[in-house]
């Protein structure tokens, strides 16, 4: 029988609960938590959103999933968590827990015995995710970043299956890019995010990338809701054939540009913008726009994923995401 932080979950159940987390300091949030138990035997699935809490589509996939799945059309178990970092979907405050002021996805695996954000994270790893035989980490740009649909997965430092596993359910997803990320290596690093901390456990995960700025609307939310019933009928708990995208392409390489210094971020790109190695990209100057401090200029032909949408930058500011063609 399958468990679940202290839950036994049997065929046919289907419900949600909130689960209280608490530090030391009496510092305490919750998360919701549901279970979709299907008649019949299957894989058990994780599908997690909201680590950001002003992400939005996710959250809202991740609900009408829970909302719309019976388990009678089930085979095998979801568990999901829809809102992560709750404080912060509550209080509308991107990238960290409010809490805290750690980001989440800087944090995982946690610690059980640190602070709110880092026992939250250890929660959602080692006792809801490492449950699990696949996990789904939904995503968005956050509320300054602007999107466009990509998936990522994890490369495993431990078992190239896992690596090969992930890679096939980041397509499955069906979004026009798919990346990868690392722990260590020449490209984007994923260190402390929640997918490459379960892919490390031996359970493939992926994190599909979908919509952004602040924004819930239902084109972006159907295609998490879409790409993860894909996933789902991949892995034989849904009845039905995977859709296919004959636009997606594989990306060689993905990184991001970063703000040297405080200033005014000029973008001269959009998300979903090829571009020509050699090409501006954007220029970073003072606040009276009179002094360039960095003009950023593509190193390979390649695409753009994520811009962020304001003028104004901040030293150490993620300002765009590129991969390579």
């Amino acid at each position: 029988m399958l468990k679940v932080l202290d839950f036994e979950i049997e065929k046919g159940d289907k419900w949600i609960k909130d689960i209280p987390v608490c530090d030391e300091a009496g510092t305490e949030t919750s998360f919701p938590f549901y279970v979709i138990a299907g008649e019949k035997d299957g894989p058990v699935l994780c599908i997690t959103s909201g680590v950001h809490g002003t992400e939005y589509p996710g959250i809202g996939a991740n609900l009408t999933l829970y909302h719309e799945i019976e388990p009678s059309q089930l085979s095998g178990t979801i568990i999901g968590v829809p809102q992560c970092n709750f404080a912060s979907f509550q209080a509308k405050v991107p990238f960290v827990n409010p809490l805290d002021g750690k980001n989440l996805n800087d944090t995982f695996p946690g610690d059980a015995a640190g602070t709110i954000t880092e026992r939250l994270c250890y929660t959602l790893v080692h006792q809801v995710a490492a449950k699990a035989d696949y996990h789904i980490d939904m995503h968005s740009g956050d509320s300054i970043e602007w999107l466009y649909p990509y998936a990522f997965y994890h490369i495993s430092e431990k078992d190239e299956k896992i690596t090969e596993t992930a890679r096939a359910l980041a397509k499955v997803y069906g979004l026009d890019y798919v990346s990868y990320t690392e722990t260590d290596g020449a490209g984007a690093t994923d260190r402390g995010n929640f997918y490459a901390a379960v892919s490390e456990l031996g359970i493939p995960s992926i994190q599909p990338e979908i919509g952004g700025i602040g924004l819930i609307e239902e084109e972006t939310k159907m295609l998490h809701y879409e790409g993860a019933k894909n996933v789902m009928k991949h892995l034989g708990m849904l009845c039905g054939s995977v859709a296919k995208n004959p636009r997606q392409k594989e990306l060689s390489r993905f990184y991001r540009l970063k703000a040297s210094q405080n200033g005014i971020y000029n973008c001269r790109v959009t998300p979903g913008e090829k571009v020509k190695k050699g090409q501006l990209l954007a220029v970073l100057t003072d606040y009276h726009g009179d002094e360039v401090y960095k003009e950023f200029y593509a190193e390979d032909d390649a695409v753009i994923l994520w811009v962020m949408s304001t003028f104004a930058a901040c030293e150490g500011d993620n300002l765009m995401a590129i991969g390579v063609i």
